[in-house]
């Protein structure tokens, strides 16, 4: 009884703070699944299945690669990819966020040392932090090892943080902590910028260097006049606070484009080019570096 009333407990938190879930028969198969799944991703994370692949990030002005975000995949052996979003969740049920983080930053910094070996210009790698690793009080320390291990400045590592957590912690440790990376090199990105709500004293109290323009204010701008003055406004503020802008989620070369018209900083997204593995990654790197060449000596002789 204990046990089934947790359940509907669990589902009625689930859903709204007000819910009332009744325990049926659903709830326990569900139940299993989720225990089933838990002990799957931990099973993965211990055998390296859950690694970091890349999505590269353009400055707009020149069309070099400014960047690339680390996001967490599970290279699961029977079901192939498996999103972040099936398996998360689990892993911070579980209280293995922090081991997931670092794994991806142990990836992270040798894939960015590999590039850098093969003669690759990729100048930072981000890495999504999530409250709970934030909170911790020996964050710094342990990044600032971790970089030190590798031979890499601080200034190679970005660390994205969600604006919900901005918003709703601009005081106390996560505040000390982000301005404290700031201080060491490390450049912080607010991701989902427009989403969380974080006020402009919010941006002043604690230290960020980029805003990630959420994908529903870059979808159809080229198509939108109302789209375009939303965003417009997101890059005027911007620009007014001394902060680079990065548009995520673009999609098509006419959002790319206009975005570049805009003033918009840098841009990520499917339409430039989808997460992949390191070495496809570095493979990628080559012919976008052997592209932008070939343009550059187009423009001369143009010219």
């Amino acid at each position: 009884m204990l046990d089934c009333a947790q359940a509907a407990l669990r589902e009625a938190m689930d859903n709204a703070p007000s819910a009332i879930r009744p325990w049926s028969e659903g709830m326990r198969a569900e139940r299993r699944a989720r225990t089933a799944l838990l002990s799957e991703v931990e099973t993965a994370l211990a055998k390296g299945q859950i690694q970091p692949w890349y999505q590269p990030q353009l400055c707009t002005s020149t069309g070099e690669i400014s960047g690339v975000e680390a996001l967490v995949r599970w290279l699961h052996p029977q079901h192939g990819i498996v999103p972040p979003a099936r398996f998360l969740d689990a892993l911070q049920e579980s209280g293995r966020m922090e081991q997931l983080s670092d794994a991806v930053l142990h990836h992270s910094l040798t894939a960015l040392r590999g590039w850098d070996q093969d003669g690759l210009r990729i100048p930072r790698v981000s890495i999504n932090f999530s409250e709970v690793e934030l909170r911790n009080p020996r964050l710094v320390d342990r990044l600032k090892w971790d970089l030190d291990r590798f031979g890499l400045p601080a200034t190679r590592l970005g660390v994205e943080v969600l604006e919900t957590v901005i918003a709703e912690s601009s005081d106390g440790i996560i505040a000390r902590n982000i301005s404290a990376l700031a201080r060491i090199g490390c450049r912080i990105d607010l991701d989902d910028f427009g989403t969380g709500h974080a006020s402009i004293g919010a941006l002043r109290r604690v230290t960020v260097h980029r805003l990630k323009i959420d994908r529903s204010f870059v979808a159809r701008i080229d198509r939108s006049e109302d789209q375009r003055r939303m965003l417009a406004a997101i890059l005027g503020l911007a620009d007014r606070l001394g902060l680079e802008t990065v548009a995520e989620g673009v999609e098509s070369s006419g959002e790319h484009a206009l975005l570049a018209q805009l003033g918009c900083d840098h841009a990520q997204g499917f339409g430039i080019a989808r997460p992949m593995p390191a070495p496809q990654l570095a493979d990628w790197a080559r012919a976008h570096a052997q592209r932008i060449a070939a343009a550059q000596r187009l423009g001369r002789s143009n010219g």
